[in-house]
């Protein structure tokens, strides 16, 4: 099983730990972790480093209405 934690790319922010699935659509990334909670995050997908899982997302201002949105 490859798990990875996922940063903001601007400032190494750490958004999820133990990421399972990682979705990006519509100007968006969808993360979901080992355990199944969700987060939903405008911007895109940077970099992929599978041999230190590590997953850095670019991220961009969402509209007021769907900030820190937590599926």
């Amino acid at each position: 099983m490859c798990l990875s934690n996922v940063y903001r790319a601007s400032d190494r922010e750490l958004i999820m730990e133990l990421a399972a699935q990682i979705r990006q659509e519509a100007g968006y990334v969808t993360v979901r972790d080992l355990f199944g909670a969700s987060k939903r995050i405008p911007g895109s997908v940077a970099s992929v480093d599978l041999e230190n899982n590590v997953v850095l997302i670019q991220t961009q201002e969402a509209p007021a209405d769907v900030k820190k949105e937590v599926i």
